[in-house]
């Protein structure tokens, strides 16, 4: 991890808009435990590059694959134990979808358009 000093900082708006989602959904993920930031002494929330690849994590799976977010939580504690690959959960979490009755079809749009949306916020 890079020195605070160098690291880059952003604060809730500035984070919200770089991923296009509102303020009040970071909020909510750091209520639920599943992007929690930095905070300052006077307990402004800060969120950092390394919180901008979890965040497209957590929407992808939230919007990409509908996991909701107890459901997220789970995946990144495998994830961060290593008790689940990403492409092992993948699998997993496609055939859970099926079986909860979305469609083939389904969760490919869903991916094209969280791919797209991603994409887009990366040329900011």
């Amino acid at each position: 991890m890079q020195n605070d000093k160098n690291e880059k900082k952003y604060k809730i708006g500035e984070f919200a808009q770089k991923l296009r989602v509102n303020m009040q959904t970071l909020r909510l993920y750091d209520k639920a435990g599943i992007l929690c930031p930095k905070r300052s002494e006077g307990g402004q929330r800060w969120y950092t590059d390394e919180d901008f690849g979890r965040a497209k994590t957590i929407l992808y799976l939230t919007h990409g694959l509908l996991i909701n977010l107890n459901g997220v939580k789970i995946i990144l504690n495998f994830l961060k134990k290593g008790r689940l690959t990403p492409t092992l959960g993948l699998e997993l979490l496609k055939d859970m979808a099926k079986t909860a009755g979305i469609s083939d079809e389904e969760i490919s749009n869903n991916i094209k358009r969280y791919n797209k949306d991603v994409s887009d916020v990366l040329e900011l």
